[in-house]
């Protein structure tokens, strides 16, 4: 597979006993505009029928399987190693449950610039593309949490106007390799959730931009990674752990004691609020994400 003029773009995409889905989002890249773009799927040791399945796909692909679940990051940073030694210019993450417009990323690689490191679509739920999913990222002065991100609200004027953000999330994002070499891979101590986050203000410290591209879309199936539940242990718990990793790596750009009483806050709330609904099981898996995240943190 070759790139026919243009940048050189390399496609990522994580598989994780999903490949039906998998073989979808593949589609959705084979379709898009643009210059031609080589894809990467990595499977993160799914230990099923998806090798099997993704050898017969009708893209054409390069395919790595891994002995285990390395999680988002690590696994991720395979395909971002392999695209910086390969000589690509940009490297183009994307979630395997999530199903790129065919203009995207036409419409990504007009927005790109020298100083910014990394782009995002507009993303809407499969489910209703006419919904948010993400939109835009600000970041708390005090607290650091992500604001303003559109989530469940429709689509409209209010949300058609480019610019950079604070925080871009890792459901589709295109990277310029060029700043991932000054400022380094996604951070591997980080499983699931949070290292998305913790890459946006690494490159914002090192002096780049992020920026939303607005009339850039991707369809994202939401979930689907974790088990499908939004209160699941396993989501849960990854999710408690990146927290704790990441507030306490970046405090010094927020308020210590804002941030302490916000994080404690919403660690009362949530425990409550899973214990009330009966999910004694997520509940335990999150607080041991807290305490695994305090350890791992050290």
């Amino acid at each position: 597979m070759t790139n026919a003029g243009g940048p050189r773009v390399l496609a990522i995409v994580l598989n994780w006993r999903q490949p039906l889905v998998t073989l979808a989002c593949l589609e959705a890249l084979r379709a898009m505009d643009g210059p031609a773009v080589d894809i990467l799927v990595i499977d993160n040791g799914s230990g099923d029928d998806s090798i099997a399945i993704l050898r017969e796909s009708p893209v054409a692909i390069f395919l790595e399987e891994l002995p285990e679940n390395l999680g988002f990051a690590a696994a991720n940073n395979i395909g971002l190693r392999r695209a910086i030694a390969e000589g690509y210019d940009y490297a183009l993450l994307v979630n395997n449950d999530a199903f790129a417009a065919q203009d995207m990323l036409q419409k990504l690689l007009a927005e790109t610039r020298l100083d910014v490191a990394l782009l995002s679509p507009k993303i809407t739920y499969e489910s209703d593309p006419r919904r948010l999913w993400f939109a835009n990222g600000r970041r708390h002065p005090l607290t650091l949490d992500l604001l303003d991100t559109g989530k469940d609200e429709l689509d409209g004027p209010a949300w058609s106007q480019s610019g950079d953000v604070d925080y871009l999330l890792g459901t589709c994002l295109l990277v310029n390799l060029q700043a991932a070499r000054v400022v380094g891979l996604l951070d591997e101590k980080y499983f699931f959730y949070f290292e998305d986050l913790d890459w946006s203000l690494r490159f914002q410290e090192a002096g780049y931009r992020l920026r939303m591209v607005a009339d850039a879309r991707i369809t994202h199936r939401v979930a689907l990674s974790t088990g499908g539940a939004e209160d699941s242990p396993q989501r849960r718990y990854y999710l408690a752990y990146g927290s704790v990793l990441f507030w306490r790596r970046h405090r010094k750009m927020g308020s210590t004691t804002s941030i302490i009483l916000f994080r404690g806050l919403s660690a009362v709330k949530m425990v409550a609020r899973l214990m009330a609904h009966g999910r004694f099981d997520t509940a335990h898996a999150y607080l041991r994400g807290l305490r695994d995240g305090w350890q791992a943190s050290n």
